[in-house]
Formats: structure tokens, C-alpha cells, sequence
């Protein structure tokens, strides 16, 4: 038996990168960037895709205070994103540059990014939290509620009561309503062992649309907030 074939196939493997240096294929990520509050905003922004190629160009994006239908595509190698205040590559290695970062969990490729104001020791700017806006994610017609206060807080729709730990994420899917499609909400907090009322309200029903709410603790006030934002049906 001819040994040549066998010859050859070694001197083309050879040939060949090894498999950590060749070039990783992209993903596609549709993203929207959120401020969480309005002065956080800003037009000037730029999304990085640090484990690409060097020479990759950088995505111009829109920091907004409110959610549309309008979205960011990225093509991205891994899942992390950097997102700075200027378009050149070396931007993501200057501090001063840098307003946060995020690490898209396995899977999700549609999703807010809302930025919130990074504690005192924070190494960049801003913190990042992703949400997965996926229809499987957050569907039609629900309210993602996000207790980010170090408190336990109560949200009351009605007569019916959903409890979050600190640092907790619910979807609330089928709230109960009053006439007019409307749920009366009373919203509370859990310290010095008694529950606090921090606010209240009428939540409308999303209907084919979705709300994100987010509960955060303002250490200026000291107190537990709570901050709506509007959303569209899913893509």
C-alpha cells in the first residue's frame, strides 16, 4: 500500500493554525442600551468586541432613556462587550474611558443592556445588567420587576402580593386588574423587622406591550425606589 496520501495529509495538517489561533466565527446580538436615569443618557458611545481582531471597528451606539423598537446590531466573537466613550480599540484599555462592560450569558442574543450608576469602588463608570428581551424571556403582556435595593420589598397588585429577595428577578405574567385593565399597586420595604410603605400607584396592563421595573436603593434619599420603562412587544 502506497504510503503518499498519508504523506500528504500530514504536511497539509501541518500546514494548518493551530485551532485557539484561528479566527473564531462571530455571533449575531441585537442590543438596546438603557440609562437608568435620564442624565445618564448619551449619544456618544461605542460598542467593543474585545476578543475579535484588533483592526475590528467599533459599533457607534445611543445610550437612550426609553425603549423603542429601535436597536444595535454587534456581531460578536465571544460574549463580552465593552462599551466606551471613544471608537479606537486601545479606548478599552483606559479607565477613563471605559463606561462599563457586560458578559451576555450562553444563548442570549437579544437583549437591554441598562445601565446604572456603579458603586463608589467600581472600576468603571457605570454597572451594566442584561436583560434577555427574548419573547421565551420576557413575554407579551408581563412586568419584569427587579429588586436591586439590599431590602426585602412587597409589590401589592390588587389584593395579591409578590415578595422579593434582595437582588431577586420575577416575571409577574398574568397581574391581576380592576376595570379599565388596571391593577392598584402598593409597594413596600422590610427593615427595622416591620415593612415600610415606599410608594403607590396604578400599574396599567401591558397588554401586547411589556414593562420593565426596577426597584433600587437611593443612597442619597435613603430610600427604596422604583423606576418604570415602557417596552414594545418582543421582536
Amino acid at each position: 500500500m502506497s504510503v503518499y496520501p498519508i504523506i500528504v495529509v500530514a504536511v497539509l495538517m501541518a500546514m494548518l493554525p493551530p485551532l485557539h489561533a484561528r479566527e473564531q466565527p462571530a455571533t449575531r446580538a441585537e442590543i438596546r442600551l438603557l440609562a437608568f436615569q435620564p442624565d445618564l443618557a448619551t449619544d456618544e458611545a461605542y460598542v467593543h468586541d474585545p476578543d475579535a481582531p484588533a483592526e475590528t471597528v467599533a459599533i457607534k451606539v445611543s445610550i437612550k432613556s426609553y425603549l423603542n423598537h429601535e436597536f444595535d446590531t454587534v456581531m460578536l466573537t465571544g460574549n463580552r462587550i465593552v462599551i466606551t466613550t471613544k471608537p479606537e480599540r486601545v479606548s478599552i484599555t483606559r479607565s477613563n474611558e471605559v463606561l462599563g462592560m457586560a458578559d451576555l450569558p450562553d444563548g442570549v442574543r437579544s437583549a437591554i443592556l441598562l445601565f446604572l450608576p456603579a458603586p463608589p469602588n467600581g472600576k468603571t463608570r457605570f454597572h451594566i445588567m442584561v436583560i434577555d428581551d427574548s419573547k421565551r424571556a420576557f413575554p407579551v403582556g408581563s412586568f419584569r420587576v427587579s429588586n436591586l435595593s439590599p431590602l426585602p420589598v412587597r409589590i401589592v397588585l390588587e389584593e395579591k402580593s409578590y415578595d422579593f429577595k434582595p437582588g431577586e428577578v420575577q416575571l409577574i405574567t398574568d397581574p391581576p386588574v380592576r376595570a379599565g385593565k388596571q391593577s392598584g399597586m402598593k409597594a413596600f420595604a422590610f427593615h427595622d423587622k416591620i415593612w415600610h410603605r415606599i410608594g403607590s400607584g396604578i400599574w396599567p396592563a401591558p397588554g401586547t406591550n411589556r414593562v420593565v421595573q426596577v426597584l433600587y436603593g437611593n443612597t442619597v434619599k435613603g430610600q427604596v425606589q422604583l423606576r418604570a420603562f415602557d417596552d414594545v412587544p418582543p421582536r
